[in-house]
Formats: structure tokens, C-alpha cells, sequence
């Protein structure tokens, strides 16, 4: 028998999974009414908890006002922090922004370039 606490510890971690899936489903309208203001508060609440790829969906959320409304700023911010987590496709879509200068971003080859490289190596290493 496991020991109560790390019941909990497994209960939490689902929990932070299910609002991200959860969210995923109202978002697209995947065996649920499609919502897409639910969806952003359920995804917002798993990209709190650390959830990387939430922050990733959370950012591509607020830049195209999906759910709430258009935050360039804020979504600046979870596109870097689920890229500082290494997260790949952040990394990669953050290496395009600073290529291209999209989303607001100045454009930078050398950072865009060292970026796509740290995408290739986290998808390397990915579980």
C-alpha cells in the first residue's frame, strides 16, 4: 500500500495534467461543447503549475486573443518561460519570431539560431 502522501503527490500531478487536457478538449471541441474561454482558464491554471506545454499554448492563446483578449506582452512571457524550460516547440517558435521579428519580436539571427539548436537537443532527449 502506497503511503498517503504520495497518493496525494500522484492525485496533484494528474489533476495538473487534466486541466491542460481538459482545456485541449474545449478548446478544439474534442468530445465537448467547444469553449474557448473555458479552455483558456483551465490551460492558464496548468501553465501556473508549471506545465510547460500549457505555457506553449497559453502564449499562442493570448497572442491571437482565443478565449480572452490579445496580450502581446503576457504572451511574450509564457512563450519564454516554457522556452526557458526547454520546451521544444516553444524554443522552435521562438527561434521563428526572432528570425522572421514576429510577434512583436526584434529580429535576431545569432539568439534565432542558438534557440533551433536547443530545440533539436531538447527533441533529442525527449522522453
Amino acid at each position: 500500500m502506497r503511503p498517503l502522501w504520495l497518493a496525494l503527490c500522484l492525485l496533484a500531478g494528474a489533476a495538473q495534467a487534466g486541466d491542460f487536457e481538459l482545456g485541449r478538449q474545449y478548446r478544439h471541441g474534442d468530445g465537448v461543447r467547444r469553449d474557448t474561454t473555458r479552455a483558456f482558464a483551465l490551460i492558464e491554471r496548468a501553465a501556473i503549475k508549471g506545465q510547460p506545454a500549457a505555457m506553449f499554448t497559453l502564449s499562442n492563446m493570448l497572442e491571437a486573443g482565443e478565449g480572452t483578449a490579445v496580450n502581446r506582452a503576457a504572451a511574450h512571457q509564457w512563450l519564454e518561460a516554457a522556452a526557458e524550460l526547454e520546451y521544444p516547440q516553444a524554443l522552435q517558435q521562438l527561434a521563428l519570431n526572432l528570425q522572421d521579428g514576429l510577434m512583436g519580436y526584434e529580429t535576431d539571427p545569432a539568439r534565432s539560431a542558438q534557440l533551433l539548436r536547443e530545440a533539436e537537443h531538447a527533441l533529442k532527449h525527449r522522453h
